[in-house]
């Protein structure tokens, strides 16, 4: 069981989010979703209810998700915890402010849901019945 956080303001995509970890579940990735609508409330709520992979807009309404992730990195277990950035913003300066900030990869908005399989694929390692189903959406 893999727990995904989930940071962003935007309630729409709270709903997306949802059916993509429903999906996960249908391809063999079993899961637990947080989410959280502003980086307030994931600094307070992440160090305690620690995940296995963050998914950070980086756009967020107060405390940007790149200052969030900046704070985050400063606690021992979220030092090497894989951080997605996620934006509208997808020129190379945003992907590269993004790594420079502690996020391991970046995804432009709108997110897809196989981007989404794919990044949590290659960052977390999955059990053997977690990784054996074949994805093809």
């Amino acid at each position: 069981m893999i727990k995904i956080a989930y940071v962003e303001d935007e309630a729409r995509n709270h709903f997306t989010f949802e059916q993509y970890t429903i999906l996960l579940k249908a391809h063999g990735v079993d899961n637990t979703l947080a989410i959280y609508a502003t980086g307030e409330e994931a600094l307070k709520a992440i160090p305690i209810n620690v995940p296995d992979i963050i998914f950070m807009d980086v756009r967020l309404p107060g405390i940007t998700g790149l200052d969030v992730t900046r704070q985050l990195r400063t606690q021992e277990p979220l030092k090497s915890l894989p951080i997605i950035a996620l934006t509208a913003y997808a020129m190379p300066a945003d992907r590269q402010a993004a790594l420079e900030a502690g996020c391991n990869d970046f995804l432009a908005k709108p997110v897809r849901y196989q981007a989404v399989e794919d990044v949590i694929r290659r960052h977390i390692p999955l059990s053997p019945d977690e990784g054996s189903s074949n994805s093809s959406s």
